[in-house]
């Protein structure tokens, strides 16, 4: 679901996190990625390591600030998954750690509550090319995804150079994520537990190797409280308003952006 699309956030306290996993495993079916590369091992944990990018000047952290409900996001994700239960048989850390060299790079725009994401994917290696001069080699992309990264691509340098500065990573956010999705792919659920705010490391584009928490140095978790997203391109379902009724969860104005941000930098 990366169309246009209604969004809405909640803060979930830890003592109804069960409860919300419960409603919504009763009503939709855990949704994870199956394309290529994709893990098929059964019980993983699945996480998410998302860098956000900005400007020496802040603009998009400002910007955000000033108007949560009206901003453009530059962010990329790196997806990966933990296998708790080869723990004991592995003899090297990463080989309970599942991932593909690549990241999602994606251009979020928000108006209100609804959101438009231009997605695509480029190897982890080549983001410094991209960043710098815009371009991509073309022997690192498959024929199938060439046509989406080059249009993703034209619409980046066009927005930096509206920008008038140049885009490096800012904050990384790390977080284990719970989804769902229903048979339509009208309705998306996402639930992101112990979300972890870092800086930057310098070797970020030149590791091979997962961005597990671990491997982010210290990271910082002011609040204790679940995400949960909400992505719907029709009315809410009747049994998931009255879920939210019932635990007294209220649509948030929060950003992840904004929280990690001001955590790792500071608010001016």
């Amino acid at each position: 679901m990366t169309a246009e699309r209604e969004e809405t956030k909640y803060l979930v306290p830890s003592a109804s996190v069960d409860a919300i996993i419960n409603a919504v495993s009763r009503h939709l079916t855990p949704h994870r990625f199956t394309g290529e590369g994709a893990n098929r091992l059964p019980d993983a944990h699945h996480f998410v390591t998302t860098i956000y990018f900005d400007t020496p000047s802040r603009r998009h952290f400002h910007t955000a600030v000033r108007s949560v409900s009206s901003n453009v996001k530059i962010r990329a994700k790196e997806y990966y998954d933990l296998h708790p239960s080869l723990a004991e048989l592995a003899t090297n850390p990463a080989q309970i750690v599942k991932y593909q060299p690549w990241v999602w790079f994606e251009i979020k725009r928000r108006n209100g509550s609804h959101t438009s994401k231009r997605r695509f994917r480029l190897p982890k290696n080549q983001m410094p090319q991209v960043l710098t001069a815009g371009r991509l080699s073309a022997e690192a992309l498959l024929d199938s995804e060439r046509e989406t990264a080059v249009a993703g691509l034209s619409e980046l340098g066009e927005y930096v150079q509206s920008l008038g500065e140049p885009l490096a990573a800012n904050t990384l956010v790390n977080y284990r994520r719970l989804s769902w999705q229903d048979e339509g792919s009208t309705l998306r659920v996402t639930l992101d537990l112990g979300l972890s705010f870092h800086a930057p490391p310098d070797d970020l584009w030149n590791r091979n190797q997962a961005l597990v928490r671990t491997a982010l140095g210290r990271g910082q978790s002011p609040f204790g409280a679940a995400v949960l997203e909400v992505k719907r391109r029709a009315a809410l379902p009747g049994w998931l308003d009255q879920k939210l009724s019932e635990l007294e969860l209220r649509a948030e104005t929060f950003s992840k952006f904004v929280a990690g941000a001001s955590v790792v930098h500071g608010t001016r």
